[in-house]
């Protein structure tokens, strides 16, 4: 088979998971198109097209009409369709989906759409993209989800039930274990780790005080953070009022290499997502989790939509309300106090994560939603 994919840029570090849909599913042949194409180092690809070469004005002022209009021009994926001919379109995020719909009805190919998270909480909250969903739904093929909380949202929305499909977000098993195996071997200081800064739904201010209150009992543990955005300021102020600069280093973005290196370095990986104040969400569950329990981390998180598909509480990590700082706080001292615990949840995790989010599975599975499709036109 033969798959167009369609993203809005191609690719940023925080969208990894995509890059690996593409090149551990031997089955399928992959071309991309999208709007403009980032680190090409990190993600190499032979088969993209975009409709820029890099992020300019010019992209800016497309970008925005495209944004306003809720649609790309056809005459770019039609051209595209005509060149690589491929069997089927898949659209990572409904919004992508959505702005290709007049090619794709044009092309009378399938079309494939996975729902990630801002799509399937914020968007929805507009009346005109619920309008523009229902559309969506009737003209669309499949829709993917990651997990149970996901699914009953996507038909809570409309979405016909026979359409959607529970697949879990894979992740490359044998990368991540051996990062286990080194971290056994390295002594050194308890280092916790959180991924956000962007968005208020990553729980960072969460992060750094639970951190801040655990660090005045447990002058041994360090807190690495990644990511940038509107978040990084309030979190640097509250870090340099604490006392707590030369115990905490923020990263900002890394490439997936580096941060994989980082990740290995950790024994704890702190999660703590909420609802955001304009709805925005998780929607699944973050892949900063699935990485972590797979490579032998217990998480500290959240019950925050799919987190607990994920997380089994007690077994693999340790989950608590919403904003709940203070037991956060006590999670994160209950397992800096007790190696042997960590190291139960952190095997236990990377039991699950080997059976359940296994990329080589997943990828499989969603061939089988392109068969269906391709079997149903």
């Amino acid at each position: 088979m033969h798959i167009l994919h369609l993203c809005y840029s191609f690719l940023p570090v925080t969208q990894n998971w995509v890059y690996s849909q593409l090149i551990f599913n031997e089955e399928c042949r992959s071309s991309v198109l999208c709007r403009y194409r980032i680190n090409e180092d990190q993600f190499p690809h032979d088969d993209v097209f975009a409709a820029y070469r890099n992020y300019s004005l010019r992209a800016h002022l497309g970008l925005f009409c495209a944004r306003v209009t809720a649609s790309y021009p056809a005459a770019l994926p039609l051209s595209v369709i005509k060149s690589v001919r491929p069997d089927l379109i898949h659209g990572h995020f409904a919004t992508e989906s959505f702005r290709y719909l007049a090619a794709v009805r044009q092309s009378g190919l399938p079309l494939v759409t996975t729902f990630y998270g801002v799509d399937i909480s914020k968007l929805p909250l507009r009346p005109v993209w619920r309008k523009r969903y229902a559309e969506l739904f009737k003209a669309g093929s499949a829709f993917i989800v990651e997990g149970d909380f996901m699914a009953t949202r996507l038909a809570d929305l409309g979405c016909p039930t026979w359409k959607i499909h529970c697949i879990p977000l894979g992740v490359a098993i044998q990368e991540l274990t051996e990062l286990r195996r080194n971290r056994e071997a390295d002594p050194r200081p308890l280092r916790l780790l959180h991924v956000g800064l962007g968005r208020e739904k990553k729980g960072s201010i969460d992060a750094v005080e639970a951190f801040i209150a655990v660090a005045a009992n447990n002058k041994h543990i360090r807190l690495d953070i990644v990511g940038d955005g509107p978040f990084r300021q309030p979190v640097e102020k509250r870090i340099l009022e604490a006392g707590l600069t030369d115990r905490c280093i923020i990263h900002s973005y890394l490439p997936v290499a580096r941060y994989r290196e980082l990740l290995g370095r950790s024994d704890i990986l702190l999660a703590p997502s909420v609802r955001a104040a304009d709805g925005d969400d998780e929607g699944g569950a973050p892949v900063t989790v699935i990485e972590a329990q797979a490579a032998g981390i217990p998480v500290c998180g959240t019950r925050h939509c799919d987190i607990p598909m994920v997380v089994d509480h007690g077994k693999t990590g340790l989950l608590v309300a919403e904003h709940d700082v203070a037991g956060l706080a006590a999670a994160i001292e209950k397992l800096c106090c007790n190696p042997e615990l960590r190291n139960r949840l952190g095997a236990a995790g990377a039991a699950r994560a080997s059976c359940r989010h296994d990329i080589r599975r997943q990828v499989n599975k969603i061939s089988r939603v392109y068969e269906k499709c391709l079997a149903g036109r």
